[in-house]
């Protein structure tokens, strides 16, 4: 079993499914699925006057664990999410899930006992109940009620909580599990970011337990296509940490495939706008439709798409010896195809998917030709 150089973090909506159940994650990554929600849709209601006796809502499992097994990789990361906040923009749905399964340590247990058919690709993801329930050791009692079932798990920590996390998790940590250190959207090139993160980073110096994943959210969730610069460089996004992660003493780098994380929120009206990496530079820059009193939606592809095509950041990918550009490249192939008008274009989620896949295929394509040995 090789171990993951990079992790992504996906939050269950629709787009993520698609590049999940579509993209060969290969042996090098390890994709992380949070799931915040019972239903990956909501059951269609019955019609009216119908006479046809409704069908039963299906469980928990019978849900997710297709979708676990259609995912192309070794293994899997599943979480439902702790660390995800409760919010009233939330959808009804999704504030009972949090409410009535993640925030019941018992209960979301067993709904992660539930997948246990596919125990050999599960990695269960165990954080602490402090800052939501406040009852103590929930760490060593999720550890105890997991670790029968399954013989890998991974904790998952961050700034507020670390010290105390650290004190349960070095008791039930074994050899073969994972640690993954939440560096939260502190940029790594911010002094004062810095100084908020750096006892984690000290201590994992000397840590050697167990495989150290630091997850990044280098694009603030604030940042908004209203207000991003067309065709420029994201300055406030630090991506550095796929060339730092080694240094900081961990073993693979975890983020959100290239796109915003995801608060679960809804809400907030179409403004045309995408988030484009640029692998060679190792960058983020913005497009954007125009500032109308109602949004165009062709701005998608009459200014976004040839924008992209036409960009600085693409002249340098299609000039490097790594094959960034290609067809096998999804999200780059249906921006052609949008541009050949034989893809439909008028779709901010679509856009969503574009930036992931195209990211994924970038890192992969780095960890292929080795671009991370270099930081050994």
């Amino acid at each position: 079993m090789n171990a993951p150089t990079y992790i992504p973090v996906f939050r269950l909506r629709q787009q993520e499914k698609n590049v999940l159940t579509s993209f060969d994650f290969g042996s090098a990554i390890y994709p992380y699925i949070e799931i915040f929600k019972h239903f990956e849709q909501l059951p269609r209601a019955p019609k009216a006057n119908s006479k046809a006796k409704p069908k039963a809502p299906k469980q928990f499992h019978e849900i997710y664990l297709p979708i676990i097994r259609q995912i192309k990789s070794q293994k899997v990361f599943v979480d439902l999410p702790i660390h995800l906040k409760v919010s009233n923009k939330m959808k009804p749905e999704v504030i009972e899930f949090l409410r009535g399964v993640v925030e019941k340590r018992d209960v979301r247990t067993s709904h992660l006992l539930s997948l246990r058919s596919a125990r050999e690709k599960i990695i269960p993801v165990i954080s602490t109940y402090s800052q939501r329930t406040g009852e103590p050791n929930s760490i060593k009692l999720q550890e105890a009620d997991l670790r029968l079932t399954f013989n890998t798990l991974a904790f998952r920590t961050s700034e507020l909580t670390f010290t105390n996390d650290m004190n349960q998790i070095n008791v039930v940590l074994q050899p073969h599990d994972y640690l993954i250190v939440d560096l939260e959207e502190n940029c790594l090139g911010d002094v004062d970011d810095m100084d908020t993160i750096q006892f984690m980073l000290d201590h994992l110096k000397s840590f050697n337990g167990c495989h150290v994943v630091l997850l990044n959210s280098p694009i603030n969730h604030k940042i908004t296509n209203t207000g991003l610069d067309h065709a420029e460089i994201i300055d406030s996004v630090d991506n550095s940490l796929l060339e730092k992660f080694r240094a900081f003493g961990a073993h693979s780098f975890a983020d959100h495939a290239g796109i915003k994380r995801d608060v679960v929120e809804s809400g907030g009206g179409i403004s045309p706008g995408f988030i484009y990496y640029d692998a060679v530079d190792n960058a983020f820059y913005g497009f954007k439709g125009l500032k109308r009193k109602e949004p165009e939606l062709d701005d998608f592809r009459d200014i976004i798409v040839r924008d992209v095509l036409n960009s600085e950041p693409t002249n340098r990918m299609r000039e490097s010896k790594l094959e960034y550009l290609c067809r096998d490249n999804v999200g780059w192939r249906m921006l052609e195809d949008m541009w050949d008008r034989t893809e439909p274009w008028k779709s901010q989620a679509k856009f969503k998917r574009i930036a992931m896949e195209h990211y994924l295929h970038c890192i992969n394509a780095k960890i292929k030709k080795g671009y991370f040995e270099s930081y050994e």
